[in-house]
Parts: C-alpha cells; structure tokens; sequence
C-alpha cells in the first residue's frame, strides 16, 4: 500500500484536471492528448532536474516512520491542480492548453506532495512538548 500511495496520488490529481479540462472544453484529439503527455513528462524531468541537482534520483535513504500518512493524502493535490486546470481552460486552448495542464497537474502535484514531507519533517525534529505539572 504505502509503495502505490504517491503513483496513486499523481493519478488522482492527473485524471481529476484533465476532466475538469474535458467538461470544460471537450474531450482531447491526438495532438491535445500528446501535448498533455509532453508537458506532464516535461514538467516531471524538469522539477526532478531541479531536485536532484542533475544526479541520479535514488533516495538516500528510505521514508521516515509515519510518512505513509502524508503519503495518502493527496485531495488537496487533485483539488489544486483541477481548479489551476479550470482556470486554463478558461484563457487557452488547444495543444498549449493540454500541454499546460500536464505541465502545471505535475508540477503541483510534486510541489504540494514535497511541501507536505516538509512539513512533516520539521514536525519530526521538533522537541517534544514540555508538560509542566502543578502541585496543589
């Protein structure tokens, strides 16, 4: 379970902005749906390029106790990216229009999912709470 929960994720929020998208403007043709796979793809190569500094992605070491919880959570993610892909659907059209959702769908999703591991991290290092009791 917790080894799909992020493909799952991605999923999620991918399939809920190219529907918000289709209900708006129609289903994709040929040239629409590979714009989409192109700016996905571009967008997750771009945003790993970044974080990895160009290397190879290996993680150095393996996820913290309790992230599967973060790891699942992805409606803010799907939520984010339909309502950006909405907005899209709005002022453009065509292949830049699909190409922008795969883009901006990708580029959301990891962005939100790298946001959520940080906050947990640093909720991690905290100390712990000081509990002070009181004598009567």
């Amino acid at each position: 379970m917790a080894a799909s929960a992020a493909p799952h994720g991605y999923t999620l929020a991918l399939w809920t902005a190219t529907a918000v998208t289709s209900s708006d403007r129609g289903a994709p043709g040929v040239a629409e749906a590979l714009a989409l796979l192109a700016g996905a793809t571009l967008a997750f190569v771009g945003l790993g390029a970044v974080a990895y500094g160009g290397a190879p992605m290996k993680p150095e070491r393996s996820a913290s106790d309790g992230t599967w919880v973060w790891a699942a959570f992805h409606l803010p993610m799907a939520a984010l990216a339909a309502l950006v892909s909405l907005l899209l659907a709005r002022c453009c059209s065509g292949p830049l229009l699909w190409g922008l959702v795969g883009a901006t769908t990708t580029a959301v999703y990891l962005l939100a999912v790298s946001a959520q591991f940080l906050c947990f991290a640093v909720r991690q290092r905290r100390p712990p709470p000081v509990v002070t009791v009181l004598a009567e």
